[in-house]
């Protein structure tokens, strides 16, 4: 017959056993638990350095973009035309000289300004950049290029240089080029989830069809478009028709502002 003494030691060996079994257990699933909390932590660390690199280099691909946009702007013709204009009004109109000096000034300081920012600008400021380059050009143009604003939101953000170039394709490329000139036309209207910013002009047009089938790339246009998205998640839709002009139409979503 087993004694009650060997009874109670085996009871408590067992007692500790489990004991130990038990903290083992413990031991091993916190073990793992610190395991797979690390891994997570890796896991994680490894998609935040990744969404960095990503960031980074949008961010490098956005101020190369500004930089070739702001050099596609910048071209030898306008500027030397501009100049020109100014040279024979500083003994015609000399007040309209000086006028036009400043807003040649201000629009050269828009284009570099844009260079040293990613972020989206007011549509006024854009706007006042517009309306030095478009002074520039009736200077230039006069009577043959007319222009109208149909203003009814201005309360909105959008990438620097944005309208700017869409009106300067709308003068070089449709109201410069038909035989008697014509009208670009700027309106803004706000919509339930986006603002709407259009640039129209009734110059040559072209077919869009054989435009898609061109493989030279626009590059203002194609900037304008990728900029668009990565900064104000804003889409950009070109309409137009030989002999019947060309419309852009800027859609910037309110949930991007």
């Amino acid at each position: 017959m087993v004694s009650p003494e060997i009874i109670v030691l085996s009871a408590v060996s067992l007692g500790l056993l489990l004991l130990i079994i038990f903290l083992a257990a413990s031991f091993i699933k916190q073990r793992n638990m610190l395991v797979d909390q690390k891994d997570k932590l890796i896991a994680q660390n490894e998609r935040l350095v990744e969404q960095h690199e990503k960031l980074v280099a949008q961010e490098r691909a956005l101020s190369d973009m500004n930089v070739k946009l702001v050099l596609s702007q910048i071209r030898p013709h306008f500027l030397y035309n501009t100049l020109n204009a100014i040279y024979y009004l500083c003994e015609k109109d000399p007040e309209t000289a000086q006028k036009a000096i400043s807003d040649f000034a201000d629009y050269l300081r828009g284009n570099m300004d844009s260079l040293e920012s990613s972020s989206p600008i007011s549509f006024r400021a854009e706007l006042s950049h517009v309306k030095y380059y478009l002074n520039l050009e009736q200077l230039r143009l006069g009577d043959e290029l007319n222009v109208v604003y149909s203003l009814h939101a201005e309360d909105f953000s959008l990438p620097p240089l944005t309208v700017v170039t869409l009106v300067e394709n709308a003068v070089k490329h449709g109201v410069a080029k038909a035989e008697d000139g014509g009208t670009v036309t700027i309106s803004t209207w706000e919509g339930k989830d986006s603002y709407s910013v259009e640039i129209r002009d009734d110059g040559v047009g072209f077919d869009m069809e054989q435009h898609e089938k061109d493989d030279r790339t626009h590059i203002g246009i194609e900037n304008v478009r990728t900029r668009l998205r990565a900064i104000s998640g804003g889409e950009l839709y070109i309409f137009s028709a030989p002999g019947e002009g060309t419309k852009a139409i800027i859609k910037i979503p309110k949930k991007g502002l």
